[in-house]
């Protein structure tokens, strides 16, 4: 017997949270749907809308929500755009659960993934990729996806959004330690007044030279700091803006193969950088 599915369409979805009244609105896309499952019961999953036409198997992205509590369609205009690339995306909490979440809950998600990839009654039964794998996720959530991602050999990339582990440690469950054992690692930021920009800055400086990583920034100064100013990025933007183009780049490369797109994060080349002059990037160990 299936679990227990709800779906929702993307159309129209606005959500109001209590910070600072940000609204969140979700695109209008034909070719992606969001629901709930009973078997993953605290998650938000984005698939494509024809399930049952997917050929090729999808790489699974684990996304960490801002925050370490907001909703599962928080994003949603961004995860609709990563989903529409070619991957089964799966955020941490449900629709509209605030709840506080955990790195746990990344690795939850893998686990569930290779469940239903295996079991012939799901819906995901050799629908998955679950040899490719990603933990994304925006500040506190991007600290999550780092501790987690440092921890599990299954997970091949991480991307952390406009985040960086703090001397202190703890949020997020991460600490420095964490910089030891990264797989390949992108830090996204929105420039200097990304209130995170500190942190990524000292996490790229501190990772050993046996892990490829990747600063990219994306300057937009011109937005202020705070929560919802250049650390919040183009997550809100229409189609994700340049951090969803960015993050799908980056994932074509790591999980799909497509290892021209290297040159898009390499500071000696840098496409992000020649297609938009607001991009700045640094690399090493490669």
């Amino acid at each position: 017997m299936l679990n227990k599915r709800a779906r929702y369409p993307l159309a129209g979805l606005i959500f109001s949270t209590s910070l600072a009244g940000c609204v969140y609105d979700a695109p209008s896309r034909d070719d992606v749907e969001y629901l709930t499952d009973d078997s993953l019961p605290s998650h938000t999953i984005y698939q494509p809308a024809d399930l049952d036409g997917i050929e090729t198997p999808l790489p699974v992205v684990a996304w960490g929500v801002g925050g370490c509590t907001l909703p599962g369609v928080s994003v949603g205009v961004f995860l609709a755009e990563i989903t529409a690339a070619g991957y089964l995306v799966v955020s941490n909490n449900s629709p509209w659960s605030t709840f506080p979440t955990s790195s746990d809950m990344l690795i939850e998600t893998l686990d569930w993934a290779e469940i239903q990839n295996a079991d012939p009654d799901s819906p995901y039964f050799r629908k998955l990729d679950t040899e490719n794998v990603a933990l994304m996720g925006h500040s506190c959530g991007g600290l999550e996806a780092l501790h987690a991602g440092a921890g599990d050999p299954r997970v091949d990339t991480v991307i952390a959004l406009g985040s960086g582990i703090f001397d202190s440690g703890g949020l997020g469950g991460a600490t420095k330690d964490d910089l030891l054992t990264l797989p390949n690692t992108l830090w996204m930021n929105g420039g200097p007044e990304d209130i995170a920009y500190p942190q990524a800055e000292s996490d790229y400086a501190e990772v050993p030279d046996y892990v490829s990583v990747v600063w990219a920034n994306y300057d937009l100064s011109e937005r202020g700091s705070g929560l919802f100013g250049a650390h919040n990025g183009t997550l809100n933007d229409e189609a994700g803006g340049e951090y969803a183009r960015a993050s799908i780049l980056w994932l074509d490369w790591h999980l799909k193969g497509i290892n021209a797109n290297q040159s898009q994060f390499m500071q000696d080349t840098c496409g992000l950088c020649a297609t938009d002059s607001k991009w700045s990037v640094q690399s090493k160990n490669w």
